[in-house]
């Protein structure tokens, strides 16, 4: 996982499905009361502001099941692992990552590795606009439109979501 989200702005947390609804579960992780029930590790690279708008110490505003529902949509399992790897590259793109071509197997093979943990019958949403209503979206280089969820000017990123655990994985830019 660290080759993936080991620097950067990034952020990477799982946590367990306590609720029915796992929006719920996820707005957990992102406001940080939550433990990986695996104990893997968690990664909060995000950058420092001056203040904390979201209250909660967390880089994510604190978000209702409701407002998550609407900015969060569905994509397959393929276009979310390339997503992952794209969120390491500046604009979230994996084109912009150094020697992106030499590495692209290692990272979409890592990439892999993180969404099996959610198993074969995982689920997996993003705030990226491609995947408004295109479940196939190719996010290796997504366009420049998000719903941004972060206390930061633009964020973009993945959460997976298992019958016992969901996950966020995030990437942040501040201006």
């Amino acid at each position: 996982m660290l080759d993936l989200f080991g620097g950067g702005w990034t952020f990477a947390a799982v946590g367990p499905r306590s609720h029915g609804n796992w929006l719920l579960d996820v707005a957990a992780v992102m406001a940080l009361r939550t433990e990986d029930p695996r104990h893997w590790l968690s990664v909060d690279h995000a950058p420092e502001i001056n203040e904390d708008p979201s209250g909660i110490g967390s880089p994510f505003m604190p978000w209702s099941a409701d407002r998550l529902a609407d900015s969060l949509y569905e994509v397959e399992r393929d276009p979310a692992g390339r997503l992952l790897v794209a969120l390491q590259g500046d604009g979230y793109q994996a084109a912009a990552i150094p020697d992106f071509e030499q590495r692209r197997d290692a990272l979409l093979t890592s990439s892999r590795k993180i969404l099996s943990r959610f198993g074969p019958d995982g689920r997996f949403f993003t705030n990226a606009a491609d995947a408004q209503g295109n479940p196939k979206a190719d996010l290796l280089n997504p366009s420049a439109e998000w719903a941004c969820l972060s206390v930061y000017t633009t964020d973009c990123g993945l959460v997976a979501v298992s019958d016992t655990e969901v996950g966020v994985f995030w990437a942040f830019w501040e201006d």
